[in-house]
């Protein structure tokens, strides 16, 4: 149902059951006195009226983060349009640094000349970015020996400036709205789309992902958090309910060893919760330095592996709105 049909539906007046009563005995009224005065005088059955179920209740409120903090620093991203403001690239440079951006067409052994990040307008969020990724084409930034996997991702990392790093027993909440490829499909290895990863430490392998994975025949969308090389899927959704939609994404989490994780996304047609997690005492620390942080990347980074399982076609994910704060909590 639309918006505009939501509201109508909303603001329509009900009638109550002793108007529908009194609606249905005028009917009733009206057959019998059409029954005496027809030729055949004979019997006319009341008709069948369905009425309508009663109004279900109010569901319950969208999850929120109840947590209680303050503000300390806040970092966007937002697109400008298409051939308008900023070129894209000098844009994401401008939030998260001289090198944030892992496009195939900026390594010369990948995939140049390609636009692989660019901006366009919908009537939903309006301005915001384009990933593309070509499945039988781009690798893995200009490691050509990772012929197993490949990228198109932004992120903040050792150049970027101090406020979009996640040091150790900070606080951090990140913001951003997404939209995947309608008939984009995913394979039996990994297909991460936002990630929270360390830098120094055990850094292999990330922290946190939203990612998409069949499992069982089955293509879905995850929230997979790792304590070191072991993942643990916290929570999963068929993915017919994220493809072609947009969603948006909220993440609150606390880097230490004994951290705590609030990660809401919902489906902003409707606002059908995707996901819901609400953890505490999770590992979410892998530093040994004080100068080691946790960093946030969007994107698409994927295995191709499993190549029969991903389509030959241009795959696209959109995303919009990006934001990275770092929060005091309070008691």
């Amino acid at each position: 149902m639309s918006q505009k049909n939501a509201k109508y539906v909303k603001e329509r007046s009900i009638p109550s059951d002793v108007e529908l009563r009194s609606v249905l005995c005028a009917i009733a009224a009206a057959l019998l006195l059409m029954s005496g005065c027809g030729s055949g005088g004979g019997r006319v059955d009341m008709p069948v009226v369905a009425l309508p179920p009663p109004a279900s209740p109010p569901t319950s409120a969208p999850p929120a983060d109840t947590a209680n903090y303050t503000v300390l620093t806040e970092r966007t991203l937002d697109a400008d349009g298409d051939q308008v403001g900023l070129d894209t690239y000098d844009l994401i440079r401008d939030f998260g640094g001289p090198n944030p951006i892992e496009a195939p067409d900026l390594y010369a052994v990948n995939h140049p000349g390609v636009r692989h990040i660019y901006e366009d307008t919908d009537a939903t969020v309006g301005n915001h970015f384009v990933f593309t990724i070509h499945r039988d084409i781009d690798i893995d930034r200009d490691r050509v020996e990772n012929d197993d996997r490949q990228r198109n991702e932004i992120k903040t990392y050792s150049s970027s400036e101090e406020a979009v790093k996640g040091y150790e027993n900070e606080t951090f909440v990140y913001r951003w709205k997404f939209r995947i490829n309608s008939a984009m499909e995913v394979s039996t290895r990994f297909t991460h789309l936002f990630q929270l990863k360390a830098v120094g430490g055990d850094d292999s392998h990330p922290v946190l992902t939203i990612s998409g994975a069949e499992r069982s025949g089955e293509d879905g969308i995850e929230v997979r958090y790792s304590p070191l090389q072991q993942d643990t899927i916290l929570q999963r959704m068929d993915w017919s309910m994220v493809t072609g939609e947009w969603l948006e994404a909220y993440c609150r989490a606390t880097f230490s060893e004994s951290g705590d994780l609030r990660l809401i996304v919902m489906r902003m047609r409707d606002n059908a919760v995707i996901f819901d997690i609400d953890e505490q005492d999770l590992d979410l620390w892998r530093g040994t330095d004080a100068s080691h942080f946790v960093r946030p990347k969007w994107g698409i980074y994927r295995s191709i592996l499993d190549r029969d399982n991903l389509r030959p076609d241009e795959e696209t994910v959109l995303f919009a709105n990006f934001s990275v704060s770092e929060v005091m909590l309070s008691n």
